[in-house]
Formats: C-alpha cells, sequence, structure tokens
C-alpha cells in the first residue's frame, strides 16, 4: 500500500519540494541572455517593469532606459526603437511604462534598478498624470510590484528620510490589501523609525528572496514581442539619415493616417476611440487644470532616487494636440502653466535638461491621437536623444543635484506663485 501511494503521490511530492528549492534558494538563474534582453527593451511586458533581473542586467549593456506610460506604444517608424535600429544608435532605448503608470510608479520601478547608478535615463512626463486627485488607486494597486516594495522596505534605513516617510505613506494611502508585515514595516517607515529585525528577516530573507527567484526563472518567459512591428516601421525610412526628409515623410505618413478627421488625429484610434461619441468631447475640458496635484510629490520622489543612484535625466514634457486641445475648450494657459510649474521643480534642484515639446513653433502632425507622441513629435525629440544616447555614462558635472523638500509638501502640491 505505501509503494503505490508513493507511486501515485511521490512525485508530485518531489516536484513540490523542487519548486521550494527552486523559489527560496539563493541561485542566480542564468535566464537573462542578450537576446532576451534585446525582446525585453521593445516589449512593454508588464513583468519586466516590476521585474528587476532584466532591466539591471540590460543597465550593464548598450541601453539606456526611456521611462513614461502609453505614449510608448505608439511605434511608428519615427518612435525612438525605430530610429535607433535604423540609423544604429550607439545605445539602444529601453521601454518602461504601460498605461495608467505614473510617477510613484516609476518612482519604486527606479528604486529597484540598481544599474542606474551613475548612468544615463530619459523620462516622459504626461501633463495627464497631474489631476486634482493624482494617481488612481486602482492603477497604482495594479502595477505595484511586491519585489519592488520589499527593496523599498530592506533598504529604508539609507537615503533621505522625508522621501522614505512619503513615499511609504503614499503607498499605505493608495493600496490597503499588503499583508500585515508589509504594513506594519511601512507604518515604522512612515513614522520615521527603523524596521524591526524579524521584519528585516522576513521581507529580506524570505519574501523578497522568494520574488527574486520568481523574477529571475520566469521574468523571461514569453514575453511580449514587437520586433516584427519595429521591422516593419523601420523599413518605412530612407538609408541616410536626414531631418529636414524625414520631418517630409513624417508629415506625408501623419496625413494619409487621419484622413477621416480634421483633427490630425490617427484614423484607427479615431474609429476606435471617438468616432461615436466625439461631440462629447467639445468643449469639455474648459475647466482642466494641471497646477493642483498630489502628483507632483509622487513626482518629487521619482527625483530623490535618481538622485540617490547619481543618474543624469532628460527630461520630456509631452505635448498635446493643439486640434485637440481647441475642440475640447482646454484654456490656453493650463499646459503652459504646467510646462512652468513642472521646470520649476526640476531645474531649482539642478535636473536641467528639460526638452519642453509644448513650445514647438510648428505643432502640426506633433501627436499621433489627442495626448500622445507620434510622427513628427517622436522625430523632434530623436533629435535630442541620439546626441544623448552617444554615451550611456552620466556626467558627474550634471549630477550635482540639490534636492528640496519643499516639493514634497501639500503646498507645492497646490502651489501656482513659482
Amino acid at each position: 500500500m505505501k509503494k503505490k501511494l508513493w507511486m501515485i503521490f511521490g512525485p508530485v511530492i518531489v516536484a513540490i519540494v523542487a519548486l521550494l528549492i527552486l523559489l527560496w534558494t539563493p541561485i542566480n538563474f542564468k535566464t537573462v541572455t542578450p537576446r532576451k534582453i534585446d525582446q525585453a527593451s521593445t516589449s512593454l511586458d508588464v513583468r519586466v517593469l516590476k521585474g528587476e533581473g532584466v532591466k539591471n542586467a540590460a543597465e550593464k549593456e548598450n541601453y539606456i532606459p526611456i521611462i513614461g506610460s502609453s505614449e510608448l506604444s505608439r511605434m511608428d517608424p519615427f518612435h525612438p526603437s525605430s530610429m535607433a535600429q535604423k540609423y544604429h544608435w550607439k545605445n539602444k532605448p529601453f521601454l518602461l511604462g504601460n498605461p495608467g503608470t505614473a510617477s510613484l510608479t516609476q518612482a519604486l520601478n527606479v528604486s529597484g534598478m540598481t544599474g542606474l547608478k551613475n548612468q544615463k535615463a530619459v523620462v516622459i512626463i504626461s501633463p495627464q498624470w497631474f489631476t486634482k486627485k493624482g494617481v488612481p488607486s486602482d492603477a497604482f494597486k495594479y502595477f505595484l510590484s511586491p519585489l519592488q516594495l520589499t527593496g523599498f522596505i530592506v533598504n529604508s534605513n539609507h537615503g533621505d528620510k522625508k522621501m522614505n516617510k512619503y513615499i511609504a505613506n503614499r503607498i499605505l494611502d493608495l493600496d490597503d490589501s499588503l499583508n500585515t508585515v508589509e504594513t506594519n514595516a511601512l507604518l515604522r517607515i512612515a513614522d520615521g523609525k527603523q524596521i524591526t529585525s524579524f521584519q528585516r528577516f522576513y521581507i529580506n530573507r524570505l519574501t523578497r528572496s522568494s520574488l527574486q527567484s520568481q523574477d529571475n526563472l520566469f521574468g523571461t518567459i514569453s514575453l511580449n514581442d514587437h520586433q516584427k512591428k519595429i521591422d516593419q516601421a523601420v523599413s518605412k525610412l530612407p538609408d541616410n539619415y536626414n531631418y529636414k526628409d524625414l520631418d517630409k515623410l513624417a508629415v506625408k505618413m501623419a496625413k494619409n493616417h487621419s484622413r477621416e478627421n480634421d483633427l490630425q488625429i490617427g484614423d484607427s484610434f479615431y474609429r476606435k476611440q471617438l468616432y461615436r461619441r466625439i461631440h462629447r468631447y467639445k468643449n469639455a475640458h474648459r475647466h482642466v487644470d494641471y497646477n493642483h496635484s498630489p502628483e507632483y510629490n509622487d513626482f518629487q520622489a521619482m527625483l530623490y532616487l535618481f538622485n540617490q543612484n547619481h543618474t543624469e535625466v532628460m527630461f520630456v514634457i509631452q505635448p498635446v494636440n493643439p486640434k485637440w486641445i481647441k475642440y475640447t475648450g482646454m484654456p490656453k494657459d493650463s499646459l503652459a502653466d504646467f510646462s512652468k510649474k513642472i521646470t520649476y521643480q526640476l531645474k531649482s534642484q539642478g535636473f536641467n535638461n528639460v526638452v519642453d515639446l509644448t513650445h514647438e513653433k510648428n505643432p502640426n502632425y506633433i501627436a499621433e491621437d489627442t495626448i500622445h507622441m507620434g510622427w513628427r513629435g517622436w522625430l523632434i525629440l530623436d533629435k535630442h536623444l541620439e546626441p544623448y544616447y552617444k554615451n550611456k555614462k552620466a556626467d558627474p558635472n550634471k549630477t550635482n543635484y540639490k534636492m528640496n523638500s519643499y516639493f514634497l509638501t501639500k503646498k507645492w502640491a497646490n502651489n501656482t506663485d513659482f
């Protein structure tokens, strides 16, 4: 009878034990190959965003991250990934963002990117993040990485105490589904205290160790593969780089893909998202305001982490389709005021590399839809990115940041006098 029972249940027991060993044994599984890094760089896979292994491996290779949100999925011929491939940029973009990711998610993402130390990064800022309520709780919880969270907790004894307190409080405000040990640890950090020895052991040795093994084992399996899409986009570009010729090509492509409306919006997006309800948006944004938002404080937390890693950063203020602004009745000053405020927050602390695409003299076809860069928008940005991507090492003279905790306060979040 024992023999029969073992024959039935033995393989299952062995498999469970083997899995547990894999998940809790501190072994660095060599699953992140150069090919996987290349695939991950354009996959926009949530596991890549939430993980650590493949991103930190990429930092040792010829990649510079572009941190953003939904605009990264607009992979037309002028997308940075397409241009880098066609014109052989020395370093390649590594895309990190999804629809719904905003500053706090990206702050935790940056905290887990140990390879960013003394390296470069690019951040695309979307004005639409800066609403009066800030990031929705559901969106934050969806993108919250347990692995990055444990890393933040166990490293909370280091870095700026005010920043750590702020991040801990924000996580607790936005996510009430955390387990008891993590919650209690965050409560201590939010109170300005160090986590207990038990919390450190449990989170670091048990939870985090298992999550790291899972990331190493499963983080690059069956990733989204956008290479064919990029190859098709690249095939439409001329062999020789000439900005004026490319600008003409961008306008030509944009006109061909936006024939069904007079808002310079891509036909596919217009048909799927706007055609049946376009009338609802007429003058619907007359009261839009991007100057009062907790997002400014979340954004500051991300800046602290760049400072902690001595990361040189190019910040890109994303444009909004000017015809959409006019159609929806958005106040002319709303975007200009946002640009002024976020630029002040950056430059007053030494983050001086700011590419503001909201002030382009010729904004035609700068956006592919209503609020996302495309066509000429990407091309204009590429002109700044290509020289920046020639060297991935940070210039020490450009990382002498002077952090100001005032930007973590509610007063700044609602300030209009700057």
